[in-house]
């Protein structure tokens, strides 16, 4: 599972994005994919999944430990 920092996620609109510091990689993530609430800079646990729109982030986990 890769490991990402929350670079930013807009509560109200329900989407954000989380970036792999050692890719540069970023992945698209929709509310309904998160097990709790996050904020930027959280450090966070994913899934990277695709459909027709690309890949993005799935079952996020935050992690205990913030970069």
């Amino acid at each position: 599972m890769p490991v990402g920092v929350i670079q930013f996620f807009l509560e109200q609109k329900g989407y954000g994005y989380i970036r792999v510091p050692e890719t540069r990689e970023e992945f698209y993530v929709h509310r309904r994919e998160l097990k709790e609430p996050v904020q930027r800079g959280d450090k966070v646990r994913f899934v990277i999944k695709e459909n027709k729109q690309g890949l993005y982030a799935a079952a996020v986990e935050r992690l205990k430990e913030n970069l």
